[in-house]
């Protein structure tokens, strides 16, 4: 007589299969999303330290064709001198110099017209504060394009192109709705209850704002201060309109590292662009992960309210 417990181990067994199959469809996937996402940036990173793949998947060296003549690279030859170049003649300090006193002064723009305004929007109770938030909102949707062009001319003629100041301004089109909303979000997560308390020892609105929220919200300033300083890192067409010999910010100056004419550019020239690259988005990177749990929080709370 055949035993039951055999006879239903094979369909037991296939149920086992089928989601082991499933999940590693699943992962093959997330591999291939993954590698699409990084192969890029680690492409780059490889050529700048002197590694090209080519040969390793064509089987053969690749040619570049610069000003009709070419040019044949590729080969795993690893070296940092192209990472070096950038540190050193290539000027890419000065290039982060200057990203970096941008984005100080117009971050701090930012936060000075930014968190009062957060304030107001998440706590006092005033007629259309939800239209204002989303009519700022409706500003980060027009098109750097729009403004560009009356901004050079407005810069050129009352002295502000190419200075630091004047860049930091502009910028900051870019940078204060970011701000405004995720402050927002961080000022009405704070309980009502703790607004309530204040308010029964006798403190005036100000005094509120001051003692008691603003403390508690330093982390989610930080927080936004260091994602609009990757906004601010990575931006280019404001940067490349309005900057010069004295501000060129870090993604012009690696735009620019291509040189004006392609009958200058050599294959060594792209490896030197490729590290210069690498270097400005390590940074952005590192930033961007170190904040990461805390960017959808900053934009979602409250926009129910």
């Amino acid at each position: 007589m055949p035993n039951d417990t055999e006879g239903n181990a094979a369909p037991k067994a296939a149920k086992r299969r089928r989601p082991s199959t499933r999940r590693f469809l699943l992962y093959f996937v997330a591999i291939l999303f993954v590698l699409n996402a990084f192969w890029p940036m680690f492409t780059m990173a490889a050529t700048g330290y002197g590694i090209d793949w080519t040969p390793i998947f064509t089987g053969q060296f690749a040619v570049r064709y610069i000003a009709g003549i070419p040019f044949y690279s590729g080969g795993i030859f690893p070296t940092p001198a192209s990472y070096i170049a950038a540190l050193t003649y290539l000027h890419f300090p000065k290039l982060m110099e200057s990203s970096l006193i941008i984005a100080f002064i117009s971050i701090s723009i930012a936060m000075l017209v930014g968190i009062p305004i957060a304030y107001i929007l998440a706590r006092i109770d005033i007629k259309g504060r939800n239209l204002v938030a989303y009519l700022l909102l409706a500003l980060r949707t027009i098109s750097p394009f729009v403004v560009i062009i009356p901004l050079y001319v407005a810069y050129s003629n009352i002295g502000l192109f190419d200075t630091y100041p004047g860049v930091a301004i502009a910028e900051d089109m870019l940078i204060l709705t970011v701000v405004v909303w995720m402050l927002r979000g961080f000022f009405q997560d704070i309980p009502r209850e703790i607004y309530d308390a204040a308010n029964v020892f006798g403190k005036s609105e100000g005094q509120i704002f001051r003692r008691v929220i603003l403390p508690m919200v330093i982390p989610g300033i930080v927080v936004t201060a260091l994602f609009a300083l990757v906004l601010v890192w990575n931006e280019f067409l404001i940067a490349d309109t309005l900057t010069g010999p004295v501000t060129k910010t870090v993604a012009v100056g690696v735009w620019s590292g291509l040189g004006d004419s392609l009958a200058t550019v050599t294959p060594s020239s792209f490896d030197d662009l490729n590290a210069t690259g690498t270097l400005a988005f390590i940074p952005a990177i590192v930033v961007m992960l170190l904040i990461r749990k805390y960017l959808a929080k900053g934009f979602s709370l409250g926009t129910a309210r």
